[in-house]
């Protein structure tokens, strides 16, 4: 495998992930928002909860991502971030959704669960071929291992 085509593919599923959150942030400043906190089905982007806290956070998440994807060990450790935090936040809300609960000032939906989890499943895949990608040989610049060249 070359140098070129032996590039590390995480760190291009990291700046994807960051050009979409950074997008989702953007677009839900230009939502009307309500000038009380809760749920609110109309304060939406596409079929994406949308409130204060939610557009700084999708905006920090695709900011960080696109920062993270420069370097393949930024990339690893905002991977484990997402992995963890967007676990966390994909539980507080499939409770907070499921119970309907006015404890949702972050206006968290079903859609916004679902993209949480997925974010999270997609942190975890790209440790997990970190891992995989080490135990094979692979080296840390991306091309094959010195030993396997010979």
């Amino acid at each position: 495998m070359t140098e070129r085509t032996g590039r590390y593919p995480a760190r291009l599923i990291v700046a994807l992930i960051g050009i979409a959150y950074l997008a989702l942030g953007l677009a839900g400043f230009w939502t009307p928002q309500a000038s009380t906190a809760g749920p609110d089905p109309s304060r939406t982007v596409w079929i994406f909860g949308s409130s204060a806290v939610l557009n700084v956070v999708h905006t920090a998440v695709g900011v960080l991502a696109l920062l993270a994807a420069l370097h393949r060990t930024s990339t690893i450790a905002f991977a484990w971030v997402l992995f963890f935090g967007f676990t966390g936040l994909t539980v507080n809300g499939v409770l907070v959704a499921a119970t309907g609960t006015s404890g949702n000032p972050v206006n968290l939906n079903w859609a916004d669960n679902w993209l949480h989890g997925l974010t999270a499943l997609a942190g975890l895949a790209i440790v997990l071929y970190d891992i995989g990608a080490s135990r094979r040989g692979v080296s840390r610049r991306g091309g094959a291992h010195a030993a396997a060249r010979r």
